[in-house]
């Protein structure tokens, strides 16, 4: 349970702080699987970048804030999605008995050419349908 002081903490912090820090520590908590996965140290992937390993050991541990161009990098090298931005779109359906049905999709994982990148697909998806009556 937790105590009330720190719950007086957590209703405090600002939204974007949240966010902030429950991304970081998602993508700092996956860089470090796959480096354990691809038997990589902080060293060895900080010779594959090409940085100084005081460098890597601060994008591990809370005191650096990735860009884009750095998370690329590291995708590049990981060979593994780290980031994914979510496309929306609106698919439309007419059947037989006139009803329309409207599909919203969310696709997960839309990095165009990922042939070399090893990238589950998740579809999210709400629909609507509108049922039409007294057509004529």
């Amino acid at each position: 349970m937790k105590s009330k002081i720190l719950q007086e903490v957590i209703n405090q912090t600002p939204k974007d702080v949240a966010i902030f820090v429950d991304k970081y520590t998602s993508l700092v908590l996956r860089i470090n699987e796959l480096l354990k996965e691809k038997g990589y140290s902080q060293k060895t992937l900080a010779d594959k970048l090409d940085k100084k390993p005081s460098e890597i050991h601060k994008w591990l541990n809370g005191e650096h804030n990735f860009t884009l161009r750095s998370i690329a990098k590291l995708e590049a090298e990981l060979d593994e999605i780290l980031l994914d931005v979510p496309v929306r779109k609106v698919a439309t359906e007419f059947n037989t008995s006139y009803t329309k049905t409207t599909y919203i999709l969310t696709a997960y994982a839309n990095l165009g050419n990922t042939d070399n990148i090893k990238t589950p697909k998740k579809w999210n998806y709400n629909s609507t349908i509108y049922e039409l009556s007294n057509v004529g």
